[in-house]
């Protein structure tokens, strides 16, 4: 008896000075199949965003806080390797009115955003001319740029009157070294966002801005390009402005979004990091050549008890550069599903995906028009 008294205090040890943590996480797979480009021989089990992640917080006074949280991705299907920390990691201070403050590897305004992306799939790359089926059953173009800063250091208000907004900058987020010497210009980053819900009878929609700058995007892609005219002014940054709109009220969801971007191209996370993307334009980085690009997407759910239908429709009109228009150089897509919520933490959800990239968007294998097409089911459950 008096070994089991022993055992059961060392067990209760660890749960008193764990106390202010909180264990949570995604486990998120789905089974697909697809079409289109090298796709036709593609398909299987893939992981759809699964984390795991620790968190809390500890009461300084006077209305101040520590948080942290240590945040992970894996895979879930053992088809990959996953370090520690791979996705919102940080330690900061809760000011209550006076806001948050918070340094690690955070989210960005425009990660922050995206309502209308309601899928759950495996949104790794938008390298169709390469890789296996993603993307095409959720919006992972629109999304490509929308990323977690390292090195970064974020503000975040209080609410006031349901107006929020964040400040960030991450510090060397794309920074890279020349091929032709040393450099290593700064390539940071600026985030911005604001946000405002409404109330009373508008209860349920918001309104949101997120605007990001990247520096010197030539200087930490461009290695074509000789020292001294990385430095010499050649170096421009690149930025990105979302406007989002959405309505989540009444079991009916309604989502709209418009993004334009200059020096990005539809495969860039950073601006001219897809590969090929300086090439396409005599060696030169997007920004340089000066590439313009428009997209918007528009997404509808409506519950009806367990069930949840939901479609979405996306359009990214031709690309413009220093030249002008760049002919069929767009893509639409669409997609249509269902969600099933099997309990309160578990939910299943059927897609298809249908993506139509024209010959010049740099979507297309081989430089050619495709068509590309997903089927897939998934099994989410929240812990």
């Amino acid at each position: 008896m008096n070994k089991k008294l022993i055992a059961l205090a060392l067990a209760a040890l660890p749960v008193a000075a764990m106390a202010d943590v909180t264990l949570y996480g995604t486990l998120n797979v789905g089974v697909e199949a697809g079409s289109g480009g090298k796709w036709s021989s593609n398909g299987g089990v893939k992981d759809y965003t699964s984390i795991l992640g620790f968190k809390g917080s500890e009461d300084m006074g006077n209305g101040l806080k520590t948080i942290w949280q240590i945040e992970s991705g894996f895979d879930a299907t053992g088809s990959s390797t996953s370090t520690l920390a791979t996705r919102q990691t940080f330690i900061g201070l809760d000011g209550g009115n006076l806001g948050t403050i918070r340094m690690g590897k955070l989210n960005s305004a425009l990660k922050d955003q995206y309502a209308v992306d309601q899928w759950q799939y495996n949104g790794g790359t938008t390298n169709y001319n390469t890789d296996d089926n993603r993307g095409v059953n959720g919006l992972a173009i629109m999304t490509n740029p929308a990323n977690r800063l390292k090195n970064a250091l974020r503000y975040d208000t209080a609410n006031f009157g349901g107006f929020t907004a964040n400040v960030e900058y991450g510090f060397g987020e794309n920074r890279k070294k020349s091929s032709q010497g040393n450099v290593s210009t700064s390539s940071d980053v600026v985030s911005l966002g604001l946000n405002y819900a409404f109330s009373g009878a508008l209860d349920g929609l918001g309104l949101h801005y997120a605007y990001q700058r990247e520096a010197n995007p030539s200087v930490a892609n461009n290695t074509s390009v000789s020292n001294s005219a990385q430095t010499g002014g050649n170096a421009k940054s690149a930025h990105i402005n979302l406007f989002e709109v959405d309505y989540n009220a009444n079991n009916l969801f309604v989502g709209l979004a418009y993004q334009d971007a200059l020096g990005y191209a539809w495969t860039d996370s950073y601006s001219g990091d897809s590969t090929g993307s300086q090439a396409a334009f005599g060696n030169q980085t997007p920004v340089q050549a000066g590439l313009k690009t428009r997209q918007a997407a528009l997404s509808v759910a409506y519950t009806i008890g367990a069930f949840t239908p939901k479609a979405t429709y996306a359009k990214g009109w031709d690309m413009k550069d220093n030249s002008g228009t760049i002919h069929k150089s767009g893509y639409k897509q669409f997609i249509l599903g269902v969600d099933y919520a099997l309990s309160k933490r578990t939910s299943a959800e059927l897609a298809y995906g249908n993506l139509k990239a024209d010959a010049n968007s740099g979507l297309g294998y081989n430089g050619e028009s495709n068509t590309y097409s997903t089927l897939a089911l998934s099994l989410m459950h929240n812990f």
